[in-house]
């Protein structure tokens, strides 16, 4: 055994591949390029030097800092010389015009009679709990613009909204009034649901459209009902709003479907028109539409369309295709969901004995989605 050892490194030895010693011109460039050494004689101040003025400061930190100290003294004197206790402070103007008080310096080698102050009492606080409470003591209540609940309205409700809606945008534009201003709010919590409701929408020859009313009078009362400047309550109550938009809803009939077809060719080209619209919309119903189905709406059947009620989708059984197998093919029937054996025994009558049955044994009802649960169950 010891006679092998020795023959078996040999033989190792023999097989191993040398190390290659040799490495070409162009990999030595490379290396010596990717690595730089620069000599500590170069260096501007000996190390030792640089690390004495990190620990004990260098000349010029130290004459900068008795340069601030003598100028910080000699305007403590100077004020303390050309002011007195009765003189007002120095005002001056920063960059975007606003004016402040310089506050006056207090040097206690100057002043012996002035004693520091140990605590806050009766300074001036920005951002504590009392400077909070103070601002929210105002009075100022934020009162969002659009409607809190959001309202769920049938196609018809929407319909007549939209009537109203843009009967009051055109008046004003027939005004020559901002259309904007249909979201203020009412002079007096005016309601105009039953004059706009008796406007006609017609095409005009330019192309454009025009408003009509059964009474003159009711043109100049929607136009009397809002507001010629913003008042200070920029919105209007919430709960007012909703009580007017629920009264009107209560009171719609089904008389302004007729008028709907003219209603929905109404150009929405105008971009103030269309905004002014979809703002008011948003302020009674709570519901926002979209930026991309707002851009793409023309006519205000777009908008109708983006706001109505979105028909369910139908199931294949609904489909009239296959309803129509109950008449063609009297064999097939055709079932709104996925039949199961308790299914088909309900069809076959079978089911009501083996709930009693299983109840009797105290075996589980429903449950069991392998075959074969039930034998045995006899």
């Amino acid at each position: 055994m010891r006679a092998t050892r020795p023959a078996e490194q040999a033989l190792r030895l023999a097989t191993s591949r040398p190390t290659q010693q040799y490495v070409c011109t162009a990999c030595r460039a490379q290396a010596a390029r990717q690595f730089h050494t620069s000599s500590p004689r170069r260096a501007d101040e000996p190390f030792y030097r640089r690390l004495q003025q990190t620990i004990f400061g260098s000349k010029e930190s130290k004459d900068a800092e008795q340069s601030r100290e003598a100028k910080q003294k000699r305007r403590v004197e100077e004020l303390a010389i050309s002011r007195n206790d009765d003189a007002a402070l120095e005002v001056k103007t920063d960059k975007h015009g606003r004016q402040y008080e310089v506050a006056a310096m207090v040097d206690t080698t100057v002043n012996k009679d002035y004693v520091q102050s140990t605590t806050w009492a009766g300074l001036e606080s920005v951002g504590s709990v009392d400077w909070v409470q103070q601002r929210a003591d105002r009075g100022e209540k934020y009162v969002g613009f659009a409607a809190q609940k959001r309202m769920e309205l049938s196609n018809a409700h929407w319909a007549m909204l939209l009537h109203h809606i843009t009967v009051e945008a055109l008046v004003l534009q027939k005004a020559g009034r901002d259309v904007g201003a249909v979201c203020w709010p009412r002079v007096d919590n005016a309601s105009s649901w039953e004059r706009t409701r008796g406007a006609t929408i017609l095409p005009s020859v330019d192309g454009g459209v025009t408003v009509t009313f059964t009474q003159a009078e009711a043109e100049r009362e929607v136009l009397q009902a809002i507001p010629q400047a913003l008042p200070v309550e920029r919105t209007q109550n919430d709960e007012t709003l909703f009580i007017q938009l629920q009264a009107a809803l209560a009171e719609a009939n089904t008389s302004k479907r007729e008028d709907l077809s003219a209603l929905l060719h109404v150009s929405l080209q105008d971009p103030t028109l269309k905004m002014a619209i979809h703002k008011r919309a948003l302020q009674l119903t709570g519901k926002r539409l979209p930026d991309p189905a707002l851009s793409r709406a023309a006519t205000v059947a777009d908008l109708y369309t983006a706001f109505r009620t979105k028909d369910k989708p139908k199931k294949l059984a609904q489909a009239p295709q296959l309803q129509r197998l109950n008449v063609e093919a009297p064999n097939v029937s055709v079932y709104l969901r996925r039949q199961t054996p308790i299914d088909k025994d309900i069809a076959v009558g079978r089911w009501k004995v083996i709930e009693e049955e299983l109840v009797r044994r105290d075996l589980p009802v429903t449950g069991s989605r392998y075959q074969g649960a039930r034998v045995g169950v006899q």
